[in-house]
C-alpha cells in the first residue's frame, strides 16, 4: 500500500471544481491506481468538511468515495479555554479520521517537541491517527546535524505508546519554496528513521513532504524506503492531485 496525502493549508479550494478535476483524470485514465493500492487523504479546512464529506459519501465512484479526511492540526487540550483551537474530541466526533502533527509551519510558530507529543497522545486518547512531520531546517543540514536533530525529534514523539501511525520527513527547506531536495539528501534522512523505527519495533510507512509536483513525483518515489508523499501546493488543482497519484501505486 502506498499514501499519498493532501495538505490544503489555509487555501481557498473550489471543491465542486477540484473534485470534478480529479474525477476527469482518473476516468481517462484506466491504468489509475485502485483503493487497495493507494491511500488518499486530505487535509482540508474544517470549514470545508460537511460539503466535501458528503461528495465523499454520495459519490458513485469507488476511488474518489475512498478518500479519508484529515484534520491539519489539533490541540493538546481535550477542552477549556483554549480559544480557537480544535480538539481531538471534537474531531472524532464529527467524522475525522485523524490529523498531521508537528508540521513545521506550526513548530516555527512554536510548537515545541512537548506538545507535538501531548498531540499524538490526544489523538491515541480517541483512536484517531496521526500524521507526523519532522524535519531539519537548511542551517542544521550544513552543520551536519541532520541525523541528530531528526533522531531527537523521533524520540522526543516516541514514548508512552505514542507512535506515529503515518510519518513524512519534510526537509524545512523544501516546504513551499520551489526548491527540490535531491535524492541522496532524501535517502540519508529515510535511512535515519528507518533505522530507529527498526530499533524500537515501530511499523511505521514513511513518506516524503517538500515541493513535490508532477514533474519530480517518479523520481521521489522511486527512492527505497519511501511508501508515498505528502503533497502541499500540487494538491490544491484536483488534476495535479490524480496525476501525483497515478504515478505512485503499489
Amino acid at each position: 500500500m502506498k499514501y499519498l496525502i493532501a495538505n490544503w493549508k489555509m487555501n481557498s479550494v473550489n471543491l465542486d471544481l477540484w473534485e470534478q478535476e480529479f474525477l476527469d483524470f482518473i476516468n481517462s485514465n484506466k491504468d489509475f491506481p485502485q483503493p487497495n493500492e493507494v491511500k488518499l487523504i486530505v487535509c482540508l479546512n474544517l470549514y470545508d468538511y460537511y460539503v466535501f464529506s458528503e461528495k465523499i459519501n454520495t459519490s458513485k465512484n469507488p476511488i474518489f468515495k475512498n478518500i479519508s479526511l484529515y484534520a491539519q492540526d489539533v490541540s493538546r487540550h481535550e477542552e477549556g479555554a483554549f480559544t480557537g483551537q480544535i480538539s481531538s474530541k471534537f474531531l472524532q466526533k464529527i467524522g475525522i479520521k485523524g490529523s498531521i502533527v508537528g508540521h513545521s509551519e506550526l513548530r516555527k510558530n512554536g510548537d515545541s517537541e512537548s506538545n507535538v507529543y501531548e498531540k499524538g497522545l490526544k489523538l491515541k486518547d480517541e483512536k484517531l491517527s496521526n500524521i507526523l512531520c519532522i524535519g531539519e531546517d537548511l542551517e542544521t543540514l550544513k552543520n551536519h546535524n541532520k541525523k541528530s536533530f531528526l533522531l531527537n525529534q523521533l524520540e522526543a514523539f516516541c514514548k508512552n505508546g505514542v507512535k506515529p501511525d503515518l510519518l513524512a520527513y519534510e526537509p524545512i527547506w523544501a516546504i513551499g519554496t520551489g526548491v527540490e531536495a535531491d535524492s541522496e539528501n532524501i535517502s540519508s534522512a529515510v535511512s535515519i528513521i528507518f533505522d530507529f523505527l527498526n530499533e524500537n519495533k515501530i511499523n511505521c510507512p514513511v513518506l516524503y513532504g517538500g515541493s513535490v509536483s508532477t514533474t519530480n513525483i517518479e523520481e521521489i518515489i522511486s527512492i527505497p524506503g519511501l511508501e508515498g508523499c505528502l503533497v502541499g501546493n500540487s494538491s490544491l488543482n484536483g488534476e495535479q492531485f490524480a496525476i501525483i497519484a497515478s504515478k505512485i501505486k503499489s
